[in-house]
């Protein structure tokens, strides 16, 4: 369904963010993209998305593939229009707007009454919290309903594909595991997703497939099941760094094993 190739993306015209950056988003699927923070990760949605130019940013090498078309030379009203929404890290929810009037201006690009309804009545059995406070303002919610408005008012496209950049982030443990269920339920539903985490632990435990991402490239991919059981990612991205030895980077930990097993 996605096909990333090859990708470079510079700022600035001098900043080289992303260094033949290629991944896939299979129909149906659901693949996790991790990397701490400066990885890259947010370029990578940007430039999926068109919002590329808001940001100075320019893909100067490599392509990307929506369902067989080319889509990193198209506007973001179009790449909307054309099945791909986006919830942007840390929500970005209209403050000032109650739920309903949020989760209608979601669905600004589609002109089908009955199919906004729809998606619109989906949004409000998936989250029934939102339909308790439709008339609320969205900035007085919780960070977890505002989470959930800010998932319901990309799917009000009823898009075919989901990016989700780091959803989990700032959200209590129960609030993640609820986060994670909803993903799947979307899933479930026919939606494809890219789930852009530095959570390994949930997004690799409902993953298809995993891609590791450091300074701008993919430095490990994989199915997901087998990325969670990996000795390398279990002690970066989990924490079990061991031995009180403090690594910076997926790399340092790759090397630092490597190393060990040469002098033992």
């Amino acid at each position: 369904m996605l096909e990333i190739a090859n990708l470079e993306v510079v700022y600035n015209e001098v900043v080289l963010v992303l260094r033949g950056l290629s991944i896939e988003v299979p129909q149906g699927d659901i693949v996790a993209l991790l990397g701490s923070n400066g990885a890259g990760k947010t370029t990578t949605t940007r430039a999926i998305t068109g919002l590329l130019d808001v940001h100075e940013g320019k893909v100067t090498k490599g392509s990307i593939r929506f369902n067989g078309e080319q889509i990193d030379n198209k506007n973001p009203s179009t790449i909307v229009r054309g099945g791909i929404s986006q919830v942007l890290e840390g929500r970005r929810i209209f403050a000032e707007l109650t739920v309903d009037e949020n989760l209608t201006a979601g669905a600004i690009t589609s002109k089908d009454k009955a199919a906004v309804k729809t998606a619109h009545e989906r949004v409000m059995t998936m989250f029934p919290v939102l339909s308790e406070r439709r008339k609320s303002i969205a900035g007085y919610l919780s960070g977890g309903e505002q989470q959930m408005l800010a998932i319901g008012r990309a799917l009000m496209v009823d898009p075919k594909l989901l990016i989700l950049d780091e959803p989990s982030l700032g959200l209590a443990p129960k609030l993640v595991a609820q986060i994670r269920d909803t993903i799947v339920e979307i899933n479930k539903d026919g939606t494809s997703v890219l789930l852009i985490e530095q959570n390994a632990n949930m997004a690799l435990s409902i993953a298809n497939y995993g891609y590791i991402m450091e300074t701008g490239k993919i430095v490990m991919d994989g199915v997901a099941s087998k990325l969670l059981k990996d000795e390398d990612v279990r002690e970066f991205y989990l924490g079990l760094h061991g031995e009180g030895t403090e690594r910076k980077s997926f790399r340092d930990v790759k090397h630092y094993k490597r190393r060990k097993r040469w002098l033992s």
